[in-house]
């Protein structure tokens, strides 16, 4: 986890307890796994945007 997740579970830990917090981080999680597998595994998908930018 980064510097930036880790913040801002402790506070939001801290203000509606962790176990809130926790539940709601599995959707994220699943999410960024799925746009990785996309990028990584069909690469016109990572190579549109430089393609783009360089015409």
């Amino acid at each position: 986890m980064t510097i930036k997740v880790h913040h801002t579970l402790l506070m939001t830990g801290a203000a509606g307890g962790l176990g809130k917090a926790m539940h709601a981080l599995p959707p994220f999680f699943g999410a960024m796994l799925l746009v990785l597998l996309l990028v990584t595994y069909v690469p016109a998908l990572s190579l549109w945007l430089p393609g783009l930018v360089l015409k």
